[in-house]
């Protein structure tokens, strides 16, 4: 048995490339609209369906290329049809009309996926959690009357309850609603306390909960990190694995062992139709065997992208097994793609779905013919391992590097090491959790059997994120994935594989389009970059034109996030005070770039930013409290330093930090509702005190955390600004502990979004009719 299908009749191999365009056009018609307006989407529907028609007079006349121009513009206009759907009723919705007023909502939600562990914004103690949900009444606030209402939202909860809360299980909510930015969810729902069960899930959610319990219960005698791993690589349940863990895995490049994909069905059914073809059974019940094992999977996982994308897959396999017509991978992979978007347009900018669907075509399309030159040289098993594990990689560095600012090799190695485990560990998890539902003792011995095989591919993900030189740093951005696809490309025609090459084009290109949000966010006011452990604030002031507040350590970052915001002109520039987390960036800030104005405080003492300023011609103002300064839709206030002294020690340098109330009005008497900013520097205990008395620090939009979040903070302070949304500028992994835990706690406690740059990204701020709306760019925060 060929593993890779090579034996593929010529006519079928054609057919395959042929869906290709359909899958792509759709993918990208629903990426590129997703995020707009349904009237946008639906034009784009009509000229899309309008080329269609054209190109089919072509088709006609029996001209390939116009047939395959004309289906790819007809399923791009179904996929634009199908976005405009989805973003009228949201536009249109109760739900949604809320969060945009910031107004209150008392409804009960059906719960549709497993909580997930949440690292952003907290509304709570306890672990936090990201529950998808759909309403099925809803009233705008207590007491109001009820509306039967079936939309998509996410609650943001807090608490050990929420682990075991199942889907299908509907509980009662109530709080403010915030946007959920462009896309088909209709608001975000932060809810305080336990959840308050209405009613219990269906039978086969909770059958899928006790298939989950016994697992964990049956690993729960290995050593670790076997215990916490199993459950993961079975079931996706990697919320207890530790974070040393799971660094290792993702340092080699075997993160996706730890979530179930299109391996996990591959080898489930693929164990199926071996026992069929042993026990000679027709094809017809083998395949409706192995239908049921994908079910069961997707109900104890999750309808995760990579889940849904390896069970369309696989459906269909089975499909063609049953029907005795050769398996087509790519048909099938781009026929799921279509399905897919199609059915949830929000896959096509969702990380995972790309990285599932470039590695399934990275190893269609390369890995036979990798294997077979492999071959030559290394037993066959040894051979199809690594080229699997190659070619999978290769696919998936456009979209991986946007996730991981640099390329490694070493996941290359590791995955082929640790290939011949991953049977052991998938089908003897699994086999264990189902005979923890008869056995529960027997299970827990059965489980040593897979948890040995985790625990070596936990020792070789360890080995593998400890060798040297294992990556090289690379841009993180479109541009970067980019000019990673085209080298990627490059060196695949340079070994004879043209038509692998184009694809791996196209692929990747569709994927880092699909997968990189649209940055920066069409009508941004402001924008916190993220430059480390720093501060750097950007205002917008006019196009190509904004005031920055402080420049971050080092130049690159700052100056990366201008570029990208297409900032090529700074009317002002505030630097807080001199410490060099607030000043060290200011070349990077300058380069390229002309400058207005300076500010800075009495006593600034940064000589390397004096002397950047000082080359550019300007000759910073100091600045303190009570000046004010009017740039374009921006008033900005001065409310510290005070000129008197006492209230700090003239020596430090944090308590003379410059605090600025930025204030934006909408331009020409706009829609949107004004916007305020609270700048802090690092001000400490004492500043935040005296400021207090300060009228214009009570009730701001956005509060800039002080001094990152740091322990030393006025937790009366913190409630007076009264903030509907705080930011952290804190770089990951900091040598100083920032931010505080107990700054954390308060901030949740008082603020029903916190956001941080150090697992967000750049955050931007974009006024609205209700009041501000928050972007990050990071992978968290979507």
């Amino acid at each position: 048995m060929n593993l890779f299908g090579t034996d593929a009749p010529t006519r079928e191999r054609v057919a395959d490339v042929r869906l290709a365009g359909p899958a792509l056009g759709v993918w990208a018609a629903a990426a590129l609209l997703g995020g707009g307006s349904a009237r946008a989407a639906l034009c784009a529907a009509g000229a899309l369906l309008a080329c269609a028609l054209l190109a089919l007079v072509p088709a006609v006349r029996r001209a390939g290329w116009a047939a395959a121009v004309a289906a790819a513009a007809l399923c791009s206009a179904t996929s634009a049809l199908a976005c405009g759907g989805r973003l009228a009723a949201v536009e249109s919705s109760p739900v949604a009309a809320l969060a945009r007023t910031g107004g209150e909502l008392t409804a009960e939600v059906e719960v549709a996926e497993v909580p997930r562990p949440r690292k952003g914004p907290s509304f709570g103690g306890g672990p936090g959690f990201t529950v998808p949900a759909r309403t099925v009444w809803a009233a705008p606030g207590e007491g109001a009357g009820r509306a039967a209402i079936r939309v998509p939202v996410v609650l943001l909860v807090s608490g050990e309850e929420w682990r075991a809360v199942l889907p299908s299980e509907r509980v009662r909510v109530s709080g403010p609603v915030l946007p959920a930015g462009p896309g088909t969810v209709h608001g975000l729902l932060p809810v305080r306390g336990p959840p308050a069960s209405t009613a219990p899930p269906v039978p086969a959610q909770a059958w899928a909960g006790g298939f989950r319990d016994r697992l964990r219960a049956a690993s729960a005698g290995l050593p670790a990190p076997a215990d916490a791993l199993l459950p993961a690589f079975v079931a996706g349940d990697a919320s207890a694995v530790p974070e040393e863990t799971a660094e290792d895995f993702r340092a080699a490049g075997m993160t996706h062992l730890m979530v179930v994909s299109g391996s996990h069905l591959a080898l489930l059914t693929g164990a199926v139709l071996a026992a069929g073809r042993w026990l000679r059974c027709p094809p017809w019940p083998t395949a409706l065997a192995g239908a049921g094992l994908i079910g069961a999977m997707v109900l104890v996982a999750g309808p995760g992208p990579s889940v849904l994308r390896a069970a369309l897959m696989g459906l269909i396999a089975l499909l063609a097994t049953a029907l005795g017509r050769d398996r087509t991978g790519l048909a099938a992979l781009s026929a799921a793609v279509m399905v897919l978007v199609l059915f949830d347009p929000a896959l096509a900018v969702s990380y995972g779905f790309a990285l599932s669907v470039l590695a399934s075509g990275g190893i269609m399309v390369l890995a036979p013919g990798w294997s077979r030159l492999l071959a030559a040289r290394m037993p066959a098993a040894a051979a199809d391992a690594l080229a699997v594990a190659a070619a999978s990689h290769l696919a998936c560095l456009p979209v991986l590097v946007l996730l991981r600012p640099e390329v490694g090799w070493v996941a290359v190695p590791a995955n082929a090491v640790a290939a011949p485990l991953v049977p052991v560990a998938m089908v003897g998890g699994f086999g264990t959790a189902a005979a923890a539902l008869l056995w529960p003792a027997g299970a827990a011995a059965a489980a040593w059997v897979p948890g040995t095989a985790v625990l070596l591919i936990a020792r070789i993900a360890d080995a593998a994120s400890g060798v040297p030189f294992a990556a090289v740093p690379w841009r993180g951005d479109a541009v970067g994935a980019a000019g990673l696809a085209a080298l990627v490309s490059v060196l695949l025609v340079v070994r004879g594989r043209a038509r692998a090459a184009l694809l791996a084009v196209v692929l990747s290109a569709a994927a880092t389009t699909c997968a990189v949000p649209a940055w920066p966010p069409r009508g941004w006011a402001a924008v916190l970059c993220d430059v480390g452990q720093g501060d750097a604030a950007v205002l917008s002031v006019a196009p190509g034109r904004a005031a920055v507040v402080d420049t971050g350590q080092d130049p690159g970052p700052v100056d990366r996030c201008l570029s990208d915001l297409g900032v090529d002109g700074i009317p002002l520039l505030v630097l807080s005070h001199g410490d060099a987390d607030h000043v060290g960036g200011t070349p990077g800030a300058l380069s390229g770039r002309p400058v207005g104005g300076a500010l800075v405080p009495d006593g600034f003492d940064a000589p390397a930013a004096s002397a950047a300023l000082a080359a550019s011609g300007v000759r910073p103002r100091t600045a303190a409290s009570g000046d004010a300064w009017t740039l374009g839709p921006w008033t900005l206030r001065a409310l510290w330093p005070r000129p008197s002294p006492g209230a700090a020690d003239p020596e430090d340098g944090n308590a003379r930090s410059i605090v600025l109330h930025a204030r934006w009005e909408p331009p020409g008497g706009g829609a949107a509702a004004p916007l305020t900013l609270l700048l802090t520097g690092d001000v400490e205990e004492s500043a935040q005190r005296a400021l207090m008395s300060e009228p214009l620090v009570r009730g701001v939009d956005v509060l800039k955390t002080p001094h990152h979040g740091a322990g030393a903070q006025d937790r009366g302070f913190l409630r007076a600004t009264r903030a509907r949304a705080a930011v952290t500028s804190v770089g990951a992994d900091n040598r100083y502990g920032h931010p505080a835990p107990e700054t954390v706690r308060a901030l949740e406690s008082l603020t029903p979004a916190h956001y941080r740059t150090d697992l967000h990204g750049d955050i931007a701020v974009l006024p609205g009719p209700g009041g501000p709306r928050i972007a990050a760019r990071g992978p968290l925060g979507g």
